[in-house]
């Protein structure tokens, strides 16, 4: 509930909202064997995914990964399954969600923007709230690959 009310306060639309869920392609050097496991066609590079649930205090609440997998699959993770069993309110019992990018599916405990040529205004108003709300987990990655910026092998 705190990382809720921290998130809504923070102008964020959604107030049960209360962490934010994302994925990111990290480069690896061309295997010899088996490049094909881990060729991603979308980005064109051999690589490995990660997928991370970023919370208000800048910590990461959810960490899956190192996978392989060329396309995007968010089902695997087991996240789904644990925010159902776990992200309900203590006190009234309603969802509480993590919010993603369009790629993920909508899910009672996994929000996302509304998605259409033509959105209302008050559409328009939810996407850009919670999408300013949402840039923290791309800080989250940012902060650990400065971190380990060391592993980076195109910067070598």
């Amino acid at each position: 509930m705190l990382y809720a009310d921290a998130v809504h306060q923070s102008g964020a639309a959604l107030d049960s909202c209360w962490g934010f869920i994302d994925g990111t392609v990290r480069s690896v050097c061309r295997p010899g064997v088996n490049q094909r496991v881990l060729y991603n066609g979308h980005k064109r590079v051999h690589s490995i995914k990660f997928q991370s649930v970023a919370l208000p205090s800048g910590l990461v609440g959810h960490l899956y990964g190192p996978v392989e997998e060329r396309r995007h699959d968010s089902s695997r993770s087991g996240l789904l399954q644990e925010l159902q069993r776990f992200s309900n309110s203590p006190i009234t019992g309603t969802h509480m969600c993590v919010y993603g990018d369009p790629a993920y599916p909508l899910r009672a405990h996994l929000q996302g923007p509304f998605r259409s040529v033509a959105l209302t205004e008050d559409q328009k108003n939810y996407n850009t709230a919670m999408n300013g709300a949402r840039t923290a987990v791309e800080w989250v990655f940012g902060d650990i690959l400065s971190y380990f910026a060391f592993l980076d092998f195109k910067k070598i």
